[in-house]
């Protein structure tokens, strides 16, 4: 689905990312973990062109992206949740939903709000005319998230989803990202800093340190211990 190979990037003349190695394989969630600081947004915002390579290569479905901008890997089915949700405050849970199927060529795209997101996010549903800025925070993550996947992407990259969200929201998102995942083999990167919140539901993980990958393999073969070396403050 999505491969990096060898890359460096920052910002001016500051790199944050050195020789960074990614697999992201189709319909697998992958857990990108490590401490604040060491470059995991950096790292998901050259992934959706919001920050250039400066060297080394970034292949999605075997095609090179060079400097293609966010919202031409948008309509090649690459979705983004930032850190913060960025929802539209002034806008209805409908609105912000509606905007999201902008990704959708005109020629598939609809008016009517696909019925399995309201399934997997029922509280969208029973609020749809509230505006975003009224809503809660797991509420705007729901809407975030939902607004994110309603064009169906074939790859969500997703910064801190956990980040400040109840315990019960953080269930119920880890159990979508599985459901869509499995259903809709949907590439997903999870980019977490807790550790519990990637081994409840990502298949695969890597650890970025001080802007390089130091560990990566398969979440139910992890040695938490080995891992801790990387993640404890």
């Amino acid at each position: 689905m999505l491969s990096v190979y060898d890359l460096q990037a920052g910002y001016d003349e500051t790199m944050i990312l050195r020789n960074v190695q990614l697999k992201i394989p189709k319909g697998k969630i992958v857990g990108l973990l490590g401490r604040n600081g060491v470059g995991k947004t950096t790292l998901i915002k050259v992934l959706m062109g919001l920050l250039p390579v400066v060297h080394g290569k970034i292949q999605f479905e075997e095609k090179e992206w060079r400097n293609e901008r966010p919202e031409h890997r948008a309509r090649a089915g690459m979705a983004y949740v930032p850190q913060g949700r960025e929802i539209f405050s002034d806008l209805t849970i409908k609105e912000n939903l509606l905007l999201g199927m902008e990704a959708i060529p005109k020629s598939k795209r609809s008016s009517v709000i696909p019925q399995e997101i309201f399934e997997w996010f029922p509280v969208l549903e029973e609020m749809i005319n509230r505006k975003g800025g009224d809503l809660s925070g797991g509420q705007q993550q729901q809407l975030a998230i939902a607004r994110a996947i309603i064009s169906n992407p074939k790859l969500l990259l997703l910064d801190e989803p956990m980040e400040g969200i109840q315990p019960s929201i953080i269930q119920l998102i880890q159990d979508v990202l599985v459901k869509i995942s499995r259903e809709k083999e949907m590439s997903i990167l999870l980019v977490e800093h807790n550790l519990d919140a990637v081994l409840a539901c990502a298949d695969l993980y890597y650890i970025l340190d001080k802007g390089r990958m130091v560990m990566n393999g398969q979440c139910d073969e992890i040695n938490e211990d080995e891992l801790q070396k990387h993640l404890a403050v």
